[in-house]
């Protein structure tokens, strides 16, 4: 896989095995090392741009590849969390919130995580889709279907970034 591919190439395959495909953890493994080295390392590009965010969303897939091969409930949260530290870095690092722990304590900096547009609209997002979830006896193709495509956003990432 050329680097550049291999994180669409990951959620692609992800996609597929959601939908029935049978794949065997030895390719799945081998899935994942590929994306593991892919995952920029912040310390290699002196802060890049979007460094951060792009490892975390990247953890994020991972831990999609982690729920799949061990299937537990930690596993599966994590998925969740990870895509919420990618909203939280991002907001931390491209839209100062004028509230600082040494200054308001971690309480004021989490809240004011939590109540920024992208946090709310993520939690939305992800309350939605745990709702259906209940409310499903399957995931059948065109529940997968939904869940794949209802995120709109403009042609935007989960951070607004075309």
């Amino acid at each position: 896989m050329e680097k550049s591919h291999v994180p669409r190439e990951v959620l692609d395959e992800i996609w597929q095995i959601l939908k029935g495909k049978g794949t065997e953890t030895a390719k799945v493994i081998q899935i994942q090392e590929e994306l593991t080295k892919v995952i920029p390392d912040g310390d290699d590009f002196g802060g890049c741009e979007y460094c951060y965010e792009a490892q975390e969303a990247l953890l994020a897939i991972n831990a999609t590849l982690e729920a799949y091969l061990y299937s537990n409930l930690e596993r599966i949260v994590s998925v969740s969390k990870a895509a919420r530290s990618t909203i939280d870095i991002f907001i931390q690092h491209e839209d100062p919130l004028n509230v600082s722990i040494k200054k308001d304590g971690w309480e004021k900096v989490k809240e004011a995580l939590a109540s920024h547009p992208l946090a709310v609209r993520e939690m939305a997002k992800q309350t939605e889709d745990l709702q259906r979830l209940k409310e499903i006896k399957t995931l059948d193709k065109d529940f997968l279907e939904w869940l794949r495509t209802s995120y709109d956003n403009d042609g935007k990432s989960l951070i607004d970034i075309k």
